[in-house]
């Protein structure tokens, strides 16, 4: 197996830093040489270098300004003898494809992670894929299939989906006094809490004889416009907004219901947390949603701003609490049969072959 590395432009908390983070712990425990590269070296979220210490993942993070940065990225690719370069995001796809014009033998595989990119980001990563790196990894099918259609080379796309770490489904006893709903991810304008709210409010006057309460996780820009719309809506006693919380799977196991509004997706690592707690999942129709929510089953699709069927959905798994425990045990069996830390390493190494018989 060639020596791997596997390129970042940060740390922080993000799903694309924590793919990489897996990817960085599966490979080195298989024993293959990978070294771990951000691009800004001072961001770096403290539990992912604590996880990267845990777990003996050899890391450097470049500092300085960018023509060091890249002078010092070269010399590391030459120094150990880098193959293969992993790479996740626009800038960090870039500076690869870079790196190729400089190291002729070397193979760059990009990463791209959602189904939609601002126009100037699109422009970029197409002509990266296009001419620059010899593969690009989508992680969603969704977004292959639109961006195919703008003109990526199709023959140079691969599609890896997201996984994670499934640990066994304990018996949880969760609140029955009141019925928990939750939302985990950052505050940006394309997860539409403006819908979440709006929905979770006319089921809160829908239910008066009950005890309903929402709970916003994550960190952002917007989060002051949350807190106001949730004022303005008169929900301060029914919706509590956490910020970067360090427990989320302990407060995932202290919920009910999963809700994701997003407007656009690629395969979401928090929905998937969701999951491995054992949770009922109502998500909008966008992305690889569908891989992970399959209707009526673990949850339901639902599509984007449709205040009316999202309370109607949040209604029934309120009032079933069979329906509930049955939907989240499927969506923790979906997981564990699709979506495992195995199952990455299988993908990629897959690859890895595919890529060198091909002589790329």
């Amino acid at each position: 197996m060639p020596s791997i590395l596997i390129f970042c432009k940060t740390l922080l908390k993000g799903g694309a830093e924590k793919q990489a983070l897996t990817l960085s712990k599966l490979l080195t425990e298989k024993e293959i040489s990978i070294i771990l590269i951000i691009w800004c070296g001072t961001k770096i979220d403290a539990a992912n270098l604590d996880y990267i210490k845990n777990k003996s993942i050899k890391y450097i993070g470049l500092r300085g300004n960018s023509l060091k940065k890249l002078i010092h990225f070269l010399q590391i690719i030459k120094n150990e003898r880098i193959s293969i370069i992993l790479s996740y995001l626009t800038k960090a796809n870039s500076i690869a494809g870079i790196s190729k014009l400089f190291h002729r033998k070397l193979t760059t595989i990009g990463g791209i992670r959602t189904e939609k990119l601002p126009y100037y980001k699109f422009f970029i990563e197409k002509l990266v894929h296009n001419y620059l790196n010899d593969a690009t990894i989508f992680n969603n099918f969704s977004g292959k299939n639109k961006f195919e259609k703008r003109g990526f080379n199709p023959e140079k796309i691969y599609i890896i989906h997201n996984t994670i770490l499934v640990t066994p489904l304990e018996k949880i006893d969760r609140p029955k006094d009141v019925i928990n709903i939750i939302s985990v991810c950052r505050f940006v304008r394309s997860k539409d809490f403006r819908t979440a709210l709006y929905a979770f409010k006319q089921l809160v006057e829908k239910n008066r004889d009950k005890k309903i309460k929402y709970y916003i996780v994550g960190y952002g820009p917007l989060e002051n416009r949350i807190r106001s719309l949730t004022r303005n809506l008169n929900l301060q006693n029914e919706v509590e907004i956490l910020i970067n919380p360090p427990n989320i799977p302990d407060i995932l196991k202290n919920c009910n219901i999963y809700l994701s509004t997003s407007l656009y997706e690629g395969l979401s690592n928090s929905i998937m947390e969701a999951m491995v707690a054992g949770l009922p999942i109502i998500a909008t129709n966008v992305g690889d949603n569908r891989y992970l929510i399959k209707d009526a089953y673990n949850g339901f699709i639902v599509p984007c701003g449709d205040i009316n069927l999202i309370v109607e959905k949040l209604q029934y798994l309120t009032d079933f609490e069979n329906i509930r425990n049955e939907f989240g045990n499927n969506s923790h069996l979906i997981i564990e049969n699709e979506f495992s830390e195995e199952k990455l390493f299988e993908n990629y190494f897959k690859l890895f072959s595919k890529m060198s018989l091909s002589g790329r």
